[in-house]
C-alpha cells in the first residue's frame, strides 16, 4: 500500500511539474508575442520618424537650393547697388567738402567771395550765384541718394525672400531635432524589448519558425545594408558568361573575393528563414530582413560549408554579425561569397541589383 502511494505521489508531482512548465511555456510564448508586437508597433513609428527626417532634409535642400537661386538673380542688383553707394558717397563727399570751404580762409573760398563785395548789389548777386551753386550741388547728392534708395528698396526684396527661405530652415531644423530626440527615446525603448527576446532566444526562434511557416511572419525592414564581408567584388549583377556552365545568363548577384574562412555578415537585422544545401549555390543561407513598401526583402548567401555557419533557423540576427564564413561549396571556381538581394511578393521574389541596396 504503501508503495502505492508513494508511486502515485511520484506521478502527481511529475504531473504538476509538466503542468507548470507547460503553463511558464505557454506565458512565456504569451509575453514575448506581446513584445513582438510593441516591437514592431516601435519599429514602425521609428520608420515613419526617419520618413520625416527624409521630408526635412528634402525641404532643407529645396529651401537652400531657392536661396542659391535668389542669390543668382540678386547678384546684378547687388553690383549696382555697390556701384550706387559708390556714387552717392562720391558726390556726398564733394558737397562736403565745398560746404567746409565756406568756413576756410581761402581767396578761393564762397565766403570771403561774399565779404569781399564791393557794394550790396555786388553780396547779392555773389550771394544768389553761391546759393546756386550750393544748391545744384544739394540737387545732384539729392540725385544719387535717390537712386541708391531705389536700388535699396529694390535689394530688400531679395534679401526678404532670403530671409523667409532661411526661417524655413531655421523652423526645419528645429522640426529635425526634435525627431532625432524622439527616434532616440523610441531607440533606447527598442533595446530594451531585444534584451527580453534576447533571454528567450529558444523559444524566440520556435516562434519565428512557426510564423514562418505560417506565412505570418511580419516586421518592418530597417535597413541600410552594410557589405557582407570586406573584401572586394569580383563579380557584378547582370547577364555574363558562366565560368563553369559555358552559357550567358544573369547573375543574379554580386560575388565577393575569398580568402577561405573569411567571416560573413548578416547585411541588416533580420530573421533567418532557410539554411540548406542548394543546387549551385552549395550551402544557402537565408535572411528575411522584413517589409519595405508592401514587399519581402530577403538576403542569400551562397558557397559556405554547413560547419561554417554560425546561425540556426529562426534565429535573429542584428547588422553586422557574423552569420558564416566564405567558402567554395557547389558551382564555384574559388573561395568567395555570393550575395543576393530579393524584394518583391511572397518567400522567393525576383533578384534585384544589390549595389542599389547596399553602402559599398
Amino acid at each position: 500500500m504503501r508503495f502505492i502511494l508513494t508511486v502515485l505521489v511520484f506521478f502527481i508531482f511529475n504531473f504538476l511539474v509538466l503542468v507548470d512548465t507547460v503553463c511558464y511555456c505557454l506565458a512565456v510564448k504569451d509575453e514575448l508575442k506581446e513584445v513582438r508586437k510593441e516591437k514592431i508597433n516601435l519599429l514602425n513609428d521609428i520608420n515613419e520618424k526617419y520618413k520625416e527626417i527624409e521630408r526635412c532634409k528634402y525641404i532643407i535642400l529645396k529651401a537652400k537650393e531657392r536661396i542659391d537661386e535668389i542669390e543668382e538673380t540678386a547678384k546684378p542688383l547687388q553690383e549696382e547697388y555697390n556701384r550706387a553707394q559708390q556714387r552717392f558717397e562720391e558726390v556726398d563727399n564733394l558737397f562736403k567738402k565745398r560746404i567746409r570751404n565756406l568756413y576756410q580762409k581761402n581767396q578761393n573760398n564762397y565766403m570771403l567771395a561774399i565779404v569781399t563785395s564791393k557794394s550790396f548789389g555786388d553780396f547779392l548777386i555773389r550771394y544768389e550765384l553761391i546759393r546756386l551753386i550750393v544748391g545744384n550741388d544739394y540737387k545732384i547728392v539729392e540725385k544719387r541718394k535717390r537712386a541708391l534708395d531705389d536700388v535699396a528698396r529694390k535689394k530688400k526684396n531679395y534679401d526678404l525672400k532670403i530671409m523667409e527661405q532661411q526661417k524655413v530652415i531655421d523652423e526645419t531644423k528645429k522640426q529635425y531635432l526634435k525627431i532625432m530626440q524622439n527616434i532616440s527615446l523610441k531607440s533606447k525603448d527598442l533595446k530594451s524589448l531585444k534584451k527580453i527576446e534576447e533571454l528567450h532566444e529558444d523559444e524566440l526562434i520556435k516562434i519565428n519558425l512557426e510564423e514562418w511557416k505560417k506565412k505570418i511572419l511580419r516586421f518592418p525592414y530597417t535597413g541600410s545594408m552594410i557589405r557582407p564581408t570586406k573584401t572586394k567584388i569580383t563579380s557584378s549583377f547582370g547577364y555574363r558568361f558562366h565560368p563553369i556552365l559555358r552559357v550567358s545568363r544573369l547573375h543574379t548577384g554580386i560575388d565577393f573575393e575569398g580568402p577561405f574562412g573569411k567571416p560573413i555578415y548578416a547585411v541588416a537585422d533580420g530573421v533567418v528563414v532557410s539554411s540548406k544545401a542548394s543546387p549551385g549555390y552549395g550551402w544557402l543561407l537565408t535572411i528575411y530582413h522584413g517589409e519595405k513598401n508592401g514587399k519581402s526583402v530577403f538576403t542569400r548567401y551562397a558557397h559556405c560549408y554547413p560547419y561554417q555557419v554560425k546561425v540556426r533557423l529562426g534565429q535573429q540576427v542584428s547588422k553586422g554579425q557574423q552569420i558564416a564564413c566564405i567558402g567554395d561549396n557547389g558551382f564555384s571556381t574559388g573561395p568567395h561569397l555570393h550575395f543576393e538581394v530579393r524584394v518583391g511578393k511572397g518567400d522567393n521574389p525576383p533578384s534585384v541589383n544589390p549595389k542599389n541596396w547596399l553602402k559599398l
